[in-house]
């Protein structure tokens, strides 16, 4: 009798993993799920395990409807509660590699350290190569050079392991930890190493996943003609079905929506942005729900919706600060403070700034991400008339935004202190506002940000009344 339970889960099992691979969700997870139940009632913990596992893995890459990051991370624990007190095996550093990595999805990059690092010791302990989440959670809670050391220095030894989906997740994150860090060079010059690489060995990878993140990292470069290519790579890929409505699995979810807020194309960016938040939040998926907040509640900031715009931004600090996603937190503070200067509040806006720049620790390179904080910093003096500090801020941050190649940051960097210029009011300062006014309307016309060069023109017809 229990010779006959095990052929028959066996075979349920492979059968399970037949049907993942030819895209049939719904009986993998039927399978995989009556193979386990055969398991426990054998008590076979080792198999019984491996279901466990098999299932957090379809549970976190299905389709949507399907996909689940809450399933997912309660099969990890159910097999770490099996593993975790028997030898250090590679299937040990395995599940806790899976579970730091799930931990991502929940936008819990320093609890997810913890479990890399326990994947770390273990790889580590056998002798084995094997690339974990550390180098992406490092990076997530601030520790950027280290974070992106460690996924830089794990890209060799991927390629050469021929692991088509290793190689794919590896190149993935260090273009898209450079992108979030506001390195945009950087991203760039490993897209020229990384995406050949993946196209190589796995020609579907450069249509479907790499491509969220390149439309991100495009959309920042100002290469908006490129970010519109690669969402229409996405848009013809075979993969379509199961792709377009998820939006990628971490911050990079909401680029489309961020490509046609800053395009101007605001109806299309709030329809997109909410239907994918939406997704996201039936899929338990909160790192891609703070960005598609953060963006969506950027449009609000625009549109003049303040009331919306801080209950989105605020979810999403709220998302940054329970998992100690510092990176993504030094996105929403500058918004947050921008927003409470256009609601008359500059003692809220003053807060977000400081917390800002005290996360800026000075033992770290921040690359591109202090300038919108400067930014916010020269807003903020100009609205309070500081007149020393104001126009030092706007510098600083047009020096960052040049550095690290933010075109649009830079264009609207140098309205603001257009602005400023007018507002101060001395001799001198309605032609150097002409002058900031003129360089970043060349700007975002050169990027097609259609909604800012309306902006910029309106000023200056104001300006000549």
């Amino acid at each position: 009798m229990e010779e006959e339970l095990a052929k028959k889960a066996e075979v349920l099992s492979k059968l399970a993993g037949t049907d993942w691979a030819c895209g049939d969700i719904s009986a993998s997870l039927k399978h995989f799920q009556e193979a386990l139940e055969l398991y426990q009632k054998l008590g076979d913990l080792p198999n019984v395990a491996m279901m466990h596992i098999w299932m957090g893995r379809v549970f976190s890459s299905a389709p949507l409807g399907l996909a689940d990051e809450l399933k997912a991370l309660k099969h990890a624990e159910a097999a770490l509660a099996i593993l975790e007190p028997g030898p250090d095996t590679p299937q040990k550093g395995l599940i806790y590699q899976m579970t730091a990595h799930l931990h991502l999805h929940q936008d819990e990059p320093a609890t997810s350290i913890v479990w890399a690092q326990k994947a770390v010791g273990i790889f580590e302990k056998l002798g084995m190569f094997m690339g974990t989440s550390l180098g992406t959670a490092q990076a997530r809670t601030g520790e950027l050079d280290e974070g992106i050391e460690y996924q830089e220095n794990n890209w060799e030894p991927t390629v050469r392991s021929g692991n088509a989906l290793a190689i794919g997740i590896c190149g993935h994150e260090i273009i898209l930890s450079h992108t979030l860090a506001r390195n945009i060079s950087r991203a760039l010059e490993w897209e020229k190493t990384a995406l050949p690489e993946i196209t190589r060995i796995s020609p579907q990878w450069d249509a479907t996943s790499l491509n969220w993140v390149l439309a991100l990292t495009y959309t920042l470069s100002g290469g908006a003609s490129k970010a519109t290519e690669a969402r229409r790579v996405i848009e013809s890929s075979e993969s379509k079905a199961a792709l377009i409505g998820s939006g990628g699995s971490f911050e990079e979810s909401a680029s489309f929506g961020f490509l046609y807020f800053r395009q101007g194309d605001w109806d299309k960016a709030g329809e997109v942005l909410q239907g994918t938040l939406s997704a996201h939040e039936d899929r338990h998926n909160p790192v891609a729900v703070n960005a598609c907040s953060f963006v969506l509640g950027s449009l609000n900031l625009e549109l003049g919706d303040y009331p919306k715009a801080e209950e989105l931004l605020l979810k999403s600090l709220e998302i940054c600060r329970k998992g100690g996603n510092v990176i993504f937190e030094l996105w929403v503070l500058p918004v947050l403070a921008e927003l409470y200067l256009k609601m008359s509040q500059p003692q809220k806006a003053a807060e977000y700034v400081d917390r800002g720049f005290g996360l800026l620790k000075p033992d770290q390179n921040w690359y591109g991400l202090p300038a919108p904080l400067y930014l916010a910093k020269g807003m903020l003096a100009t609205a309070r008339q500081d007149w020393g500090t104001a126009p030092e801020s706007f510098d600083k941050a047009i020096q960052i935004n040049r550095q690290y190649q933010l075109p649009w940051d830079e264009a609207k960097t140098l309205y603001e202190r257009g602005l400023m210029h007018l507002a101060h009011g001395r001799k001198g300062d309605r032609e150097k506002a002409h002058e900031d006014l003129d360089e970043a309307l060349a700007i975002f016309q050169r990027v097609g940000a259609k909604k800012d060069v309306e902006k910029v023109l309106r000023k200056k017809e104001m300006l000549k009344a």
